[in-house]
Order: structure tokens, then sequence, then C-alpha cells
């Protein structure tokens, strides 16, 4: 591995949800192999006011340069139109900075999460065709209403085409959402790389060390946890469902939530109509979210409704969980089988076939995933491998 390497990177590093701690992470790692990061991150402006972006300035490697820029959306789908120029105006913004830096400073690779804000550098021949953009899903698939829907898929077909075609290379998150994306796209790019939701051991080793798991004492109640955004696709219409379903057999069950989102709201009107104990936190700091789950969670459940993606794509809790040794009841997708039975179980995406296996991760010993099963989700070895590509398409 060459270490004289300069990487360009645009991501959204700063944030509690699951894509800014993915991105931060693999950054963090490549710039372990580089002798330079740069990052360009969107920040919305809540962090900017409470000035708690500060935080994630303060923790990265000496050789990491973060360079914020404000970036917030409409939270509305009905007005899509606005939030799609918004995306424009942004991307152009990127792309100006991006290429007044790269004259300065000559990188070796351009690494930028979503096609969206790749669109202008696939104009510049320098910044194109040393680019891998990395597509974390089928865009269309996490739109949640019907107004002018038609159009936004063909919007985001076409510039997915567009990035695709003037890039040196992308990156997905599984084999199969490459397979599925470049069905739909109808093209095939020049490079692809799997860049899989991953861990930093580093993390992982502190919470398991000090942060003891929480006892499994059935008369104390069930702790049903959810971590996550808590949006359409996740399906959060289920989860006090699921909650209620065990209270009616006898068990006193509550359901723990960490994170946030559109649908806090619903969630928490939805548990007090079903009589079900409901503590959302909100967004923590990564690690600590890990340090909550594993002590006050008996159970994490993720009641995924069945997309393209979501059949595809192994979320980042699901990883950190088994490695934290906290038990999983996922919806039965194709993408879990390699992971069931250990340390994690599937079950139809019902309130009754949830409870049930609820109560066999509880009431039976669980196995646990090994090192070994975990280890290619390592950061450390994707950046690596990562790299290897990125700069092997230079030659």
């Amino acid at each position: 591995m060459n270490s004289a390497v300069k990487v360009l990177a645009i991501a959204p590093i700063i944030g509690s949800t699951g894509d800014t701690v993915n991105e931060r992470q693999l950054i963090t790692a490549i710039s372990r192999y580089s002798k330079k990061v740069v990052v360009l991150s969107p920040v919305s402006i809540r962090y900017i006011i409470d000035r708690s972006y500060r935080i994630y300035l303060s923790r990265r490697p000496s050789n990491m340069k973060i360079i914020t820029i404000p970036f917030t959306l409409m939270p509305f789908n009905q007005i899509w139109i606005i939030n799609f120029v918004i995306y424009i105006l942004y991307a152009l913004l990127l792309f100006i900075v991006a290429y007044v830096l790269d004259l300065k400073i000559n990188f070796d690779i351009v690494y930028v999460r979503d096609s969206r804000f790749t669109l202008f550098i696939t104009f510049s021949k320098r910044l194109s065709t040393k680019t891998f953009v990395k597509i974390g899903g089928i865009a269309e698939e996490m739109i949640d209403t019907n107004v002018f829907r038609r159009l936004m898929e063909s919007i985001m077909c076409a510039i997915d085409r567009h990035v695709m075609k003037n890039v040196a290379g992308i990156a997905t998150a599984s084999t199969n959402i490459a397979k599925r994306l470049f069905l739909k796209r109808q093209f095939l790019p020049r490079k692809i790389f799997i860049i899989p939701p991953g861990i930093t051991w580093s993390i992982i080793d502190v919470v398991n060390r000090y942060c003891p798991r929480r006892k499994r004492i059935l008369k104390d109640g069930i702790a049903v946890g959810f971590l996550g955004m808590l949006a359409h696709w996740q399906g959060i219409d289920i989860l006090c469902d699921i909650v209620a379903e065990l209270n009616r057999r006898g068990y006193k069950a509550k359901l723990k939530v960490i994170g946030d989102g559109p649908l806090r709201r619903y969630l928490t009107k939805k548990c007090i109509d079903t009589g079900v104990d409901v503590e959302i936190t909100g967004f923590l700091m990564h690690h600590e979210a890990l340090c909550l789950a594993r002590k006050e969670f008996d159970v994490l459940v993720l009641p995924r409704i069945r997309t393209e993606t979501t059949s595809n794509i192994i979320p980042i809790k699901v990883i950190e969980a088994l490695a934290l040794g906290i038990p999983l009841v996922v919806t039965n997708l194709p993408i879990y089988r390699i992971l069931e039975g250990r340390g994690l179980y599937t079950a139809q995406r019902t309130p009754k076939h949830f409870a049930d296996t609820i109560l066999k991760t509880i009431l039976n010993p669980h196995n646990k995933a090994d090192h070994d099963l975990l280890k290619t989700f390592s950061y450390e070895y994707i950046a690596s491998e990562f790299l290897k590509v990125a700069l092997g398409s230079k030659t």
C-alpha cells in the first residue's frame, strides 16, 4: 500500500445516523493508509446552531482535515422539487470547492457518497477520472409518497446512469445490490467495489470492556430494542405491535428506541394507543448508542419491510450487535442467511412471528458470531482493499 496517497472524500461524517457512522468509520480507516485526507462533509443547520459539530471535528486523525458545508433539506416529501433544487445547488458548490482543492493538492482518489453530489464532478475530466461513487441502494425505493413518484424515479435513474458512465468506478453495499442497480439503470460501470456496512474493532473492544451486558431476568421484563432511523422502510409500523403481543402473553415487555426520525411522533402515539411502555432517546453519539444497547437491550429487533435494497444490505447495527453479543430478530430477508443461527434469528414480518422468535432467543442459549465470520466486515480491511482497487484503476 502506498502511504503517500492523497484522498478527497465528499461524504456526511457529522451526525449519529447510520449513514454518517458508516462513512465516518470508513474514511477514518482510509486515513490510516494515506498521507492526507480532506473531507467535505455536509452538516445540518441544527448541528451548526448547537455547535455539536465541533465534537466530530476534534475526534479525527492528525492527517485528516474536515471542511463542513451546511446542508439541510425540507422535511416534506410533497415539496420534493425544492429538495431536488437544493441537491443541485449543493452539488455545484461541492464541485467548485473540490476543484479548487484539487488544483492545490492534486488528489489521487476522490470518494463521493451519493451520486447526486457527484453530478457536476462528472463534467470535469480532471476529477471524474479518479472519482469513485458509493451508491447506497435503489434510491427510489426509499420514496414514501405517491406525489410525482414516477417523475422522481425517472430523475433518480437518470442521475445514477449519468454518474456511472462518467466516473472511474462505483461502490455498493453488496454484490446483489450492485446487480439490481445495474439491471435497473441498464448500465455497467468501469470498476465495481463492495463496501458493506462494517465495524471498527477498537470501538467494539472498548464497548465490550466497559459496558456490561444486561442479564436476562424474565420477571423483570423484556427490553425490546430498536436502533436507527425511524423511517417507514425500517418497519416502524409493527414495532409497538410486537411488544404488545409479548404483553398479551403475560410477559412484561417494553420498547427502548435509540434513534430518531420522521416517524417518531407516529411511533409514540401508536405505543400509547396500544398500551406499550416506550422510551425514545433520540440520536446518541456512536459509542454511547452501542454502550446503551449492550447494557439495556435483551434483544434488538429490525422488522424491515421487503424491498430490493433492504433484502440485499446488512445494516451496520446488525454487524455491531453480533460483535457485542446482542441477540437479533430480523425480517426473514435473503441477505441474513449467512448470519442466521449465529446470534441472529429471522422471522416473518408479523407481530406474532416476531414475538415467537424473541422468546426463542431469550429462553434458549444463542450461538454467537465468531471473529472469523465478522473479520471481512472490518473497516480496516475494507479501506485497504478499496484503496488497492482505486489506485489500480489509474495504472
